[in-house]
């Protein structure tokens, strides 16, 4: 079982992940206009993992690391989770017809497939620093 701050930042990361599936979406929808599914998550994903990275730094793990290094470093961490999201994600589209016209789906069942890989290496790759206090954990206390 997961202690409590371990559980408030499973929370943290999953609210973000929330919103970077939000951002992700609206990005799809976006690029979808002008592009097929499969091209439009490959511009959507970008911008849904630069927002997810900067939330997560600032309210999930309170990150004090330089920015640019962070970022690329989550970027690099979280390849594995995004290759099960992507992989998923582009299966579900090129499988189903009604999945095609409406990849949102398709992005939802991916999204939830590499959250976990992607909260492990965030929390023990990223944004490892040892005495480090969540933005959560700091407004508990």
């Amino acid at each position: 079982m997961a202690s409590g701050p371990l559980k408030r930042q499973i929370l943290s990361f999953a609210i973000v992940g929330t919103i970077g599936f939000v951002v992700n979406a609206l990005g799809l929808k976006i690029a979808t206009l002008i592009v097929s599914p499969i091209p439009a998550q490959i511009f959507a994903f970008p911008l849904a993992v630069t927002a997810t990275w900067w939330l997560n730094r600032y309210f999930t793990f309170a990150s004090q690391r330089p920015w640019r290094s962070e970022w690329l470093r989550y970027i690099s961490a979280n390849v594995l989770g995004w290759l099960v999201m992507n992989g998923i994600y582009v299966a579900l589209v090129l499988s189903n017809a009604y999945v095609h016209e409406h990849p949102v789906i398709a992005l939802a069942i991916a999204s939830l497939a590499g959250m976990g890989l992607n909260f492990a290496s965030s929390k023990w790759i990223v944004f490892r620093q040892r005495g480090s206090v969540s933005k959560i954990d700091q407004n508990r206390t």
